[in-house]
């Protein structure tokens, strides 16, 4: 009886140990989880207004038209009106919007209207590297015409031979 006893307690201790390290892990998992939800909800909020803060988007919005990216520039614009719909910086990029539309029309007009000198001048010099790599190619050919006729000549020559004496 006193092994079966032993046993049953060291069965009891094992059990207990392992129910009290679940518990343990789980009070500590919870309140680890519940503090770390916490601090992603903040760095999340966080993130959401500096990546959406007004003064930025509107300063991305005009150093892209600055430097001519229109489509990037609209894309900014249209992230604040979006975002900051009351903000002052929108009133401000809805006349920046204006600027935007004004210039890419601007340059719109400037590439039609210069579009058919380009494309002349693109014509003309793709057309004379194409001429250049045919000439390359005729000149290596023609180098080789002798030597080729040369070649076929041996080894034809018995057999013309052949047929002249067969006329004869």
């Amino acid at each position: 009886m006193t092994e079966s006893k032993n046993k049953n307690i060291l069965i009891n201790r094992i059990v207990s140990f392992v129910v009290g390290g679940v518990l343990v892990f789980a009070v500590m998992s919870f309140t680890v989880l519940r503090n770390a939800n916490d601090n992603n909800e903040e760095l999340t909020a966080a993130l959401d207004s500096s990546r959406y803060e007004a003064g930025r988007l509107f300063a991305d919005a005009e150093a892209q038209l600055d430097a001519g990216d229109f489509t990037a520039a609209r894309e900014s614009l249209e992230t604040l009106f979006a975002n900051q719909p009351g903000s002052e910086e929108s009133e401000e990029g809805r006349l920046l919007l204006v600027a935007l539309t004004a210039q890419e029309g601007a340059a719109e007009a400037r590439w039609e209207e210069a579009l058919p000198e380009i494309r002349t001048a693109w014509t003309a010099e793709l057309a004379a590297e194409l001429r250049s790599e045919a000439d390359e190619v005729r000149a290596e050919t023609e180098a080789g015409i002798e030597t080729k006729v040369s070649e076929a000549w041996d080894e034809a020559e018995t057999d013309v031979r052949a047929a002249f004496e067969d006329e004869a």
